[in-house]
C-alpha cells in the first residue's frame, strides 16, 4: 500500500488532487475532519487541552474555537503548546487509519503535513501549488472574497519555495479549466505511482538483501571511534605480556603476577570457596588454571576458556653442546610444526631452566636486550646449487638446526677448546655443568620483541602469537571482570598443545579434570554434572587469508585480517579428522552472545578441504561432555618465528571472551 501526503497553499487545487486520488482507489484522510472528530471522542485529547488552556469546551461539548484562537493568536509559545498536543493526537489517529486501510493506497490531506511530522508516514509528500494570480482568482470565485481579502489570505500562508524545500514533489497546477486540471493531475499521479513502484522494487530488493544475505565489513568500518583508545591500551599490554613470556614457563609466571594484582590467590585442595572468590592453580610452572566463583551453583555448569601458551620452537637435546672445526654448537630437536628453513640466519635467544642434582633449579635467559644473540647458519647461494634443487621441507633438515654459540678457544687446551670456553661461560653465570643439560628444559626462541607492523601501526608482529594471543585475551577478560559472573568462570592456559596436548602439563592431563572436580567438591556437586552443562571456548588462533598464497584458501570460508575474532565450527584435516565439531545449538548461542555484546566476529575454516588442516584442545575438553567451539585471532605466517596479527582482531578476541564470561 502506498501512502501519499497532500498539502499546499489555499487555492492551488488540493481538493481536485484528492478527488483524482479517490478515483484511482485511494482512501482519503481529511486531517481537519479527523481533528474535530477526535475533539468529540478522544478524552485524553480533551483533557490535555483543558489542562493547557483551561475551559475551552462549550456546554454542547464542542471546542470553543474563539477562546482557543484568542489564546494562541499572536503568541508563538502558546501556538507551539497547542500544536504539541494536537499534532501527536492526529498523527496517532492517521497511523491507525493506515494500519486499517484495505485500499490501493491512502492520501493524507493535511495543511500541516510537514510540521506535524506526518510526512514521515508517507512514501511521497506532494505540495499542490499554483501561480499567485491563478490562486487569487480561484479564492475570490470560490469564497466570495474581495481581491484585497484574497491577497491577505495568500500573504499569510507559506511560499512556494517553502513547499519546494520541504516536500518530495511539487504539483504545479496552472490550469484554469477544470477538465484540463483533472487531466494534469491524473497524469501526474499515474507517473508518480509508477515511479514509486520502481523505487519500491529497488528498496525491496535492498531490504531482502540486508535481511537475507551476509555482508562482510572491515572492522575499521564497524568499530565505534570511542573504542580505538581502549584497543590501543589493550594492545600495549599484550605486547608487554609477549615480551615477558617467551616460553610457557615465563607465561605462567607473568600470568600469576597479573592475576595476583587483581586479587587472585593460590588454590589449595580443601580450601573453602565462596561466591566471588578468585583463585589460581600453578601446575608445575607450565600450566595455569584460574577461576572466579560465580553466583550460580556449579551444578548449572561453568563458562570455561582453554588456550595454550606453548609455541613452536627449538629445544636443546639432552647432550647438546659440541665442537666442529673449532666452532661450538648446540644441537636441537624442533618442537611443534615448524618450517625448518625459517629458523636459520635469524637471531635467537635461549630461555628455560636447568634442574641440578641438589634439587635447585636455575633460571636461564641468554640473548635478552643487548646481550649477544645466537644463530643457525645457512649455506651460501654460491655453493647451494644442490640444496636449491630440494623442496622447502628438505632444504634444511632437523639435524642441521644446530645453534652457533662460540668460536674463541680456551688457552692451554688442545681438544674441544671452544666447547670448553662456552661451557665455562655458562658455568660462571648459571653454575651448571655439561652433565646438567640432561635435566634441563632450554628453548631457543627468536630474539625479537613484539612490535607494531605497518605504516599505520594497525598490526602487531611477534614470536608466539600462536597461541599466546588467545591465552592473554582469555586471561585478561577474566581479570577484568568487574562483577561476579553468573556462572563460575574458568580459564585454562595449557602447555604441550603444539605436540598433541600430551604430557603432564598438557590439556590431556588430569590437571584440568582434577581442578574442576576440586571446585565442584566445595559445593557438593558431582564434576560430571557440572561439565555436562558447561560451555567451553577453545581459544586458539586460526589462519588469516593471505593473498600471496590465496590458492590454499577457500575465500568464502576463510578468516580475514581486520574482520574480528574468528569462529571455527570444526578443525581437523580433510574429512574433519581429529576435530571437535561444535553443535549448531551451541554455535547459535555463541553468535547471539557476541552480537548482543557488539563484538566483531567472523567464521572460517583452516584452508581448503584437501589442503591440510590442524587441531586444537577442543576435542580434549569435548571428551568430558562439555560443549566446545574454537575461537581465536586470525594469524598471518602462523608457526613462523615472526607472526602477524591485526590489532582489531586481537581486541575483538578480548571482547568476545569478556562477553562470554559475563553472559547470563
Amino acid at each position: 500500500m502506498t501512502v501519499i501526503g497532500i498539502t499546499g497553499p489555499t487555492g492551488a487545487g488540493k481538493t481536485t488532487a484528492l478527488e483524482v486520488l479517490a478515483e484511482m482507489g485511494f482512501e482519503i484522510v481529511d486531517c481537519d475532519a479527523l481533528y474535530y472528530q477526535l475533539l468529540r471522542t478522544d478524552e485524553s485529547l480533551r483533557r490535555a487541552l483543558e489542562e493547557a488552556f483551561g475551559p475551552v469546551f462549550l456546554p454542547d461539548g464542542s471546542l470553543d474555537r474563539r477562546a482557543v484562537a484568542k489564546r494562541v493568536f499572536g503568541d508563538p509559545s502558546e501556538l507551539a503548546k497547542l500544536n504539541s498536543i494536537v499534532f501527536p493526537a492526529v498523527s496517532g489517529a492517521v497511523e491507525q487509519k493506515i494500519r486499517e486501510c484495505s485500499q490501493k493506497g491512502l492520501a493524507i490531506d493535511a495543511i500541516n503535513l510537514v510540521e506535524s511530522g506526518m510526512g514521515k508516514l508517507c512514501r511521497a509528500t506532494v505540495a499542490v501549488t499554483a501561480a499567485p494570480a491563478i490562486r487569487l482568482k480561484r479564492i475570490m470565485n470560490r469564497d466570495g472574497l474581495t481581491g484585497e481579502q484574497a491577497r491577505a489570505r495568500i500573504a499569510a500562508q507559506k511560499s512556494e519555495d517553502w513547499y519546494r524545500e520541504h516536500c518530495t514533489f511539487l504539483l504545479e497546477n496552472q490550469e484554469e479549466n477544470w477538465d484540463a486540471c483533472q487531466k494534469l493531475m491524473r497524469s501526474f499521479f499515474q507517473n508518480l505511482l509508477e515511479l514509486l513502484q520502481k523505487e519500491s522494487m529497488k528498496m525491496e530488493a535492498k531490504e531482502w538483501k540486508k535481511t537475507l544475505l551476509t555482508e562482510k565489513k572491515n572492522g575499521y568500518d564497524r568499530m565505534p571511534a570511542q573504542e580505538r583508545e581502549a584497543m590501543d591500551r589493550y594492545c600495549e599490554g599484550y605486547k608487554a605480556f609477549l615480551d615477558a613470556g617467551k616460553t610457557e614457563r615465563e607465561c605462567v609466571r607473568e600470568g600469576i603476577r597479573l592475576a595476583e594484582e587483581k586479587g587472585f590467590r593460590p588454590y589449595h585442595r580443601g580450601m573453602e570457596l565462596k561466591t566471588g572468590d578468585r583463585v589460581y592453580l600453578d601446575n608445575r610452572g607450565k600450566m595455569l588454571l584460574l577461576a572466579v566463583i560465580g553466583q550460580k551453583s556449579l551444578a548449572e555448569g561453568a563458562q570455561i576458556t582453554a588456550a595454550h601458551i606453548d609455541s613452536p620452537r627449538l629445544d636443546l637435546k639432552p647432550t647438546p653442546l659440541y665442537e666442529a672445526e673449532e666452532l661450538a654448537y648446540l644441537k636441537t630437536h624442533y618442537y611443534g610444526g615448524i618450517r625448518k628453513y625459517q629458523w636459520v640466519t635469524i637471531p635467537l635467544e635461549l630461555h628455560g631452566v636447568v634442574a641440578l642434582k641438589d634439587g635447585t633449579t636455575v633460571q636461564v635467559a641468554i640473548g635478552e636486550g643487548n646481550e649477544p644473540k645466537l644463530v643457525i647458519n645457512d649455506l651460501l647461494p654460491h655453493l647451494g646449487a644442490e640444496q636449491s634443487k630440494k623442496t622447502l621441507a628438505e632444504g634444511i633438515t632437523g639435524e642441521q638446526l644446530n645453534i652457533l654459540v662460540g668460536s674463541e678457544p680456551m688457552e692451554g687446551e688442545e681438544k674441544d677448546r671452544v666447547k670448553l670456553a662456552v661451557m665455562k661461560l655458562l658455568y660462571e653465570k648459571y653454575h651448571f655443568t655439561e652433565a646438567d643439560f640432561i635435566s634441563a628444559e632450554l628453548e631457543a626462541v627468536p630474539a625479537v620483541n613484539a612490535t607494531d607492523i605497518g605504516l599505520d601501526r594497525s598490526m602487531i608482529g611477534a614470536y608466539g602469537h600462536d597461541d599466546r594471543v588467545c591465552g592473554y585475551a582469555a586471561l585478561k577478560a577474566m581479570l577484568d571482570l568487574d562483577e561476579v559472573p553468573g556462572k563460575t568462570a574458568v580459564c585454562v592456559l595449557a602447555d604441550k598443545e603444539e605436540i598433541g596436548s600430551v604430557g603432564v602439563s598438557g590439556m590431556m592431563t588430569a590437571a584440568f579434570d582434577t581442578f574442576m572436580e576440586d571446585l565442584c567438591e566445595t559445593q557438593g556437586v558431582p564434576v560430571r554434572a557440572c561439565l555436562e552443562k558447561s560451555f567451553c571456548l577453545s581459544a586458539d588462533v586460526t589462519a588469516a587469508f593471505d593473498p600471496n598464497f590465496g590458492d590454499v584458501y577457500e575465500k568464502n570460508n576463510s578468516a580475514y585480517v581486520n574482520y574480528g575474532v574468528g569462529l571455527c565450527k570444526y578443525t581437523g584435516s580433510r574429512g574433519k579428522g581429529g576435530s571437535n565439531d561444535a553443535s549448531a545449538e551451541f554455535l547459535g548461542w555463541v553468535r547471539r552472545t557476541l552480537d548482543e555484546a557488539g563484538v566483531l566476529w567472523q567464521i572460517g575454516e583452516l584452508g581448503k578441504v584437501d589442503q591440510g588442516g590442524g587441531g586444537t584442545v577442543a576435542y580434549d575438553v569435548a571428551r568430558l561432555n562439555a560443549d566446545v567451539i574454537d575461537i581465536g585471532v586470525p594469524v598471518l605466517s602462523m608457526h613462523a618465528p615472526f607472526e602477524v596479527i591485526s590489532k582489531i582482531d586481537l581486541f575483538s578476541a578480548y571482547q568476545a571472551f569478556k562477553a562470554y564470561f559475563e553472559a547470563k
